[in-house]
């Protein structure tokens, strides 16, 4: 039973991350495909997005953009969202089990070399509810293949303040520790895995309702799929992954009216290792952006970052 608890606590990390770290489509959760195993950890994430926008004159506030600057040509901006988190997940019976997770947040944007924001705050927690649908049984044994199909439901709790002001402003809708809605999330999840080889595909996605301020965030989504193999040594093991990421968001709405110039599609390379020592699991990945398909006015993103620890520990 060690060894089934240790190899699917270790599947649990598959860097798990918000779309867009606070205003994308919610937790991506990794995959499980015979592990029961009850845990909890802490995770650090860092969103890097750099790039040169130009906004008509007639506009005062930029989606990933903040404020403009004096004139109507190309500023520079830069932005980091950084995320440490604390999360844990309870299974009820053998298919279902509840997950949850509350963020601190730190948000930077700077223009033309200027900071204009650098907030540390609580963000917006969320709960979700996943069943198995189909899968292997646990057990110890390691030499067989194994699969699991997990979906899941959840919902964003609206805990985060939406009014927070710096340098004399109040801030965009982006850089907001919270978005005051509450929000729905699915997700659905597909892994295999044998005894040195495995793979994953998970799909997360978020409905977003309206703000007090008639503004709307995109709905959004995000596919992740890695293959990785795994390596052990007596009671350390590691498994290094490669694979890809990618966001998709709608655009956003302002008094019912979309807003063209945002939302889009990025696609990131993946690169990861997760390593345990017994039931303590640390991850690491990195993700560089490919493709920034995206609106006029969005930053692109460049980097992504994502560690974590994680300990798990065999339910009653």
């Amino acid at each position: 039973m060690k060894k089934s608890l240790v190899l699917g606590a270790l599947l649990l990390l598959a860097f798990p991350g918000w779309a867009c770290d606070q205003c994308g489509c919610g937790l991506l959760l990794g995959v499980q495909p015979y592990d029961h195993a009850n845990n909890f950890g802490l995770q650090w994430r860092m969103r890097y997005l750099h790039g040169d926008i130009t906004a008509p004159s007639t506009m005062s506030l930029l989606k990933h953009g903040g404020h403009d600057g004096p004139n109507s040509g190309p500023a520079s901006y830069t932005e980091e969202y950084m995320v440490l988190e604390a999360r844990g997940q309870v299974w009820i019976g053998d298919r279902f089990n509840l997950t949850g997770s509350i963020p601190l947040l730190n948000n930077f944007q700077a223009v033309d070399g200027i900071r204009r924001a650098d907030l540390y705050a609580v963000g917006d927690p969320m709960l979700l509810a996943r069943y198995v649908v189909l899968g292997s049984k646990s057990g110890p044994d390691t030499t067989r293949l194994r699969h699991r199909l997990t979906a899941g439901l959840g919902v964003k709790i609206p805990l985060g303040r939406t009014d927070v002001e710096q340098f004399g402003e109040t801030l965009d809708h982006d850089l907001q520790p919270g978005t005051g809605t509450w929000d729905g999330l699915a997700s659905l999840e597909y892994s295999v895995r044998g005894k040195r080889f495995g793979g994953s595909v998970a799909l997360v996605g978020r409905y977003n309702t309206e703000m007090t301020d008639a503004h709307r965030m995109g709905n959004s989504g995000s596919l992740t799929a890695e293959v990785f193999r795994v390596f052990r040594q007596r009671s350390f093991q590691w498994l290094p992954s490669v694979g890809g990421y990618v966001e998709y968001a709608r655009p956003d709405a302002d008094q019912g009216m979309q807003d063209m110039t945002t939302g889009g599609t990025t696609v990131f390379s993946n690169l990861g290792v997760r390593l345990w020592w017994k039931a303590l699991g640390f991850s690491f990945a990195w993700q560089h952006a490919l493709v920034n398909d995206i609106g006029s006015l969005m930053i692109p993103n460049r980097e992504r970052f994502v560690a974590g620890i994680n300990y798990s520990f065999e339910k009653d």
